[in-house]
């Protein structure tokens, strides 16, 4: 952070000069100090480092490094972003193939919020069918009786 400072400070003058050569009792008011103390830096045309930089951030120089900087950094985070969105429809389509590959319903499956845009696939289900199996013949009067048992007809997608 401290290499943002100015390294180069141009003279008192040529700051007040920028921006707008305001008069000792609006400086001294704005900077919080007595009027005959800033009188005190206009002719000795020096004052303390601190109000240097203060007065230089109020300048065009200050003010163009301050732009530079937030453009810059603008363009930093529209590169991050960028990437980052790269990153996630790589990762997207990752997951979508591997979706493809092996739909089986496991209970680990991913969250459907996490999924891509795709179709919902349900689990799969087994689905079992009622078939009627003839019972054995226990001697028993009434004939033989027929029970309806359900069987696995295996495995489809829902």
């Amino acid at each position: 952070m401290l290499n943002r400072l100015p390294t180069q400070l141009p003279p008192l003058w040529m700051l007040v000069d920028d921006i707008g050569r305001p008069s000792a009792r609006k400086l001294a008011k704005s900077l919080d100090v007595t009027e005959r103390t800033v009188q005190r830096w206009l002719k000795e045309d020096k004052a303390p480092r601190p109000v240097m930089f203060a007065l230089y951030w109020l300048t065009r120089w200050g003010q163009h490094a301050v732009h530079c900087e937030a453009h810059n950094d603008a363009i930093l985070q529209a590169s991050i972003a960028r990437n980052l969105r790269d990153q996630i429809e790589r990762l997207q389509a990752q997951l979508e193939h591997v979706g493809r590959i092996a739909d089986f319903g496991a209970a680990n499956d991913p969250a459907e919020s996490v999924r891509a845009s795709r179709p919902t696939i349900g689990a799969p289900q087994l689905h079992r069918q009622t078939v009627e199996k003839p019972s054995k013949k226990t001697g028993s009067p009434g004939g033989s009786k027929t029970r309806a048992t359900k069987q696995p007809r295996g495995l489809q997608r829902g």
